[in-house]
């Protein structure tokens, strides 16, 4: 017993004044019968001055210990065992990835079993993990400029997310391949950087069939096509073995459109944020960056809920490292309700207000630092288990301006809407592709003097349907539109007489294998079309067309006849239903609403992409 003393008070000293002692004495508490295990690395490290490196780095991973675990039970276990006997040469860098693709959708697989790495870990896998480390930190001559701090956060860890501890594999030693290669290599360069751009030509590809799809029996009979979230966990276990620092950013919520996204991330002294594409240009409200070593996080009372995503103690803030950021101070304004410890800030996200940032209480006031400009929040907090507005939605405007959104009843306005979701370049793209497209008609299947009918030189803004009406209709059995060499992105196109009556026939295309085609004749709009050069329709005998209508790639999106529509403003308590009508045309228009508001258009026929928008010069601007 006086050897572990002694050995805890050498690590104390050796630590220096800036780690407190208690955290580690907490962290020893924690990890109960397993303590000697912790004890014995710390004790192991202890013996010698040489080796105060790898004394600090394991009281890093010890102190901050404590929360990180894995997630299991019996389907897990059975997944498990399933792709190590499909898959008996994947690597630990892939299986970092593929053990956790089924954690991500918690629900799906039963109650699981959280395991606590400080109650299970041994202390000879600790010892073999950061002796490698720390010995890649002194070798690898491109991480001389990073930072014990940085090497510890962004190298040193162990554990990609939730899946269980690996015994080692060769690949624990990549960076001692890149390394030899760069002694062999003499005028290359060697930041960093440059080192993450090179090292992958070095280790070769033989991941990278799992990418082109993977068995996984559990989740589907199809191949399994690896997410943003997926690809994050394999890079990250893969850049860190080969001595690259790494992390992984992601924003918890867009603020202009459904969803999440995460990405990789490189450490480098010397360059900003090796940025994703997707985030060259981002506008969020948030962004956060998953952590080994623990960050402050809100604690219930036991009466109001915490919101998931700040229960998790391994993320840290890093907006400002990526977007123009404002500080925001919130007052409690519900003196009814008795005040709450912590006030929330909202983005609207997959139809609903999803908590993006967190700041506790004080003085009836909630300070939030470093918040996203250009978007819409809703100050909120937690009754229970709901989550409550805490007066208006506002806007913090591009140049950092907090504009509140007060419905204005006394000054009603006209709205006209003809899309309920924003369009973004991608979308706008498969518009572009009919610009210059021609439309051909002719008695002969090969086209044999064909006439050009018609040529597309604009598309519907708002991606939906174009009708062509001929001044004259024309009588001809094959039709096609033409862009050669390019691809046509075509959602629908439909043929009527002159009674309006539509006219059926067989899809026909430039490449005899392209089953695409038939999805641009099924009256279906979202089911599209991407064929080279041209796609057409054999109508089975001459028909005289009066109209077409044709529509490109489109998301549904607009504002479609026959469906019901329910606009709603956000007063004082929440969402009020202003009017709900049935669209008669690819517009829908509202009489007397209120000005300055925050609305939002329902489609309750169908769909599920809807955006929050404010009218502003007798425009949509969704945010």
């Amino acid at each position: 017993m006086y050897r572990i003393y002694q050995t805890l008070f050498c690590a104390f000293v050796l630590i220096g004044c800036s780690t407190q002692p208690s955290k580690l004495e907490k962290a020893l508490e924690l990890s109960g019968e397993n303590r000697h295990e912790l004890e014995y690395v710390l004790s192991h490290y202890s013996q010698s001055t040489s080796d105060s490196l790898q004394l600090k780095a394991a009281i890093f991973l010890i102190e901050n210990m404590p929360g990180h675990h894995m997630l299991t039970n019996k389907s897990i276990t059975r997944y498990i065992n399933t792709m190590d006997s499909l898959y008996p040469d994947m690597s630990n860098v892939m299986k970092k990835a593929v053990y956790n693709i089924p954690l991500k959708n918690l629900n799906r697989h039963g109650k699981l079993k959280k395991i606590e790495d400080i109650e299970v870990i041994k202390g000879n896998y600790l010892i073999q993990h950061i002796d490698n480390s720390i010995q890649m930190w002194n070798k690898c001559f491109w991480l001389r400029q990073l930072s014990f701090e940085d090497f510890c956060e962004y190298i040193l860890p162990y554990r990609t997310a939730y899946e269980p501890l690996l015994q080692s594999d060769s690949t624990l030693y990549s960076w001692k391949t890149v390394l030899e290669s760069f002694k062999y290599y003499h005028y290359v360069p060697t930041s960093i950087s440059d080192v993450k751009s090179i090292q992958r030509n070095l280790l070769g590809h033989s991941d990278d069939m799992y990418f082109r799809g993977i068995k996984i029996p559990t989740l589907s009979d199809s191949n399994y096509k690896f997410d943003c979230l997926d690809v994050c966990y394999y890079e990250l276990s893969r850049l860190r073995t080969t001595g690259i620092p790494a992390a992984i950013d992601f924003i918890p919520g867009w603020s202009y459109r459904n969803g999440q996204h995460y990405w990789r991330v490189t450490i480098d002294p010397i360059y900003a944020n090796d940025n994703s594409r997707d985030m060259q240009n981002p506008k969020t409200a948030k962004v956060y960056r998953m952590s080994y070593s623990h960050n402050p996080i809100p604690v219930s009372d036991g009466k109001d809920s915490i919101p998931p995503l700040f229960q998790n103690p391994f993320i840290k803030d890093v907006t400002q490292q990526y977007i123009k950021v404002s500080d925001i101070e919130v007052e409690w304004k519900k003196s009814s309700d008795s005040t709450p410890l912590y006030l929330y800030l909202s983005v609207f996200n997959d139809l609903a207000w999803k908590p993006i940032a967190w700041s506790a209480v004080k003085e009836n006031k909630a300070s939030f630092q470093n918040m996203g400009r250009d978007i819409v929040y809703l100050p909120t907090y937690y009754n229970g288990g709901c989550i409550i507005n805490n007066g208006f939605p506002f806007l913090l405007d591009i140049n950092g301006k907090v504009r509140n959104l007060i419905p204005d009843k006394k000054h009603p306005i006209h709205l006209k809407i003809t899309r309920k979701y924003p369009l973004n370049d991608y979308k706008m793209d498969w518009a572009e592709s009919l610009k210059g497209c021609y439309i051909e008609a002719s008695d002969h299947p090969d086209f044999k003097n064909a006439d050009t009918i018609y040529t597309i030189t604009r598309t519907n803004p708002d991606l939906n349907y174009d009708t062509i009406i001929l001044k004259q209709p024309a009588s001809y059995r094959y039709w096609r539109i033409c862009k050669p060499n390019q691809i046509i992105m075509l959602g629908d196109w439909q043929f009527f007489d002159s009674n309006l009556k539509q006219i059926k026939g067989k899809a026909m295309g430039s490449n005899e294998n392209d089953r695409s085609v038939f999805n641009a004749f099924d009256n279906d709009i979202l089911t599209f079309s991407a064929s080279a050069s041209w796609l057409g329709i054999d109508l089975g005998e001459r028909a005289e067309i009066k109209m077409m209508k044709y529509i490109p790639r489109t998301d549904g999106n607009g504002i479609t006849s026959g469906h019901e529509y329910e606009l709603s403003f956000y007063d004082e308590e929440g969402w009020k239903t202003i009017s709900t009508q049935q669209a008669t045309g690819e517009s829908i228009e509202f009489n007397s609403v209120p000005s300055d508001a925050l609305f939002w258009l329902k489609d309750n026929t169908d769909g599920k992409e809807e955006r929050i928008f404010t009218y502003e010069n007798g425009q949509v601007i969704f945010w």
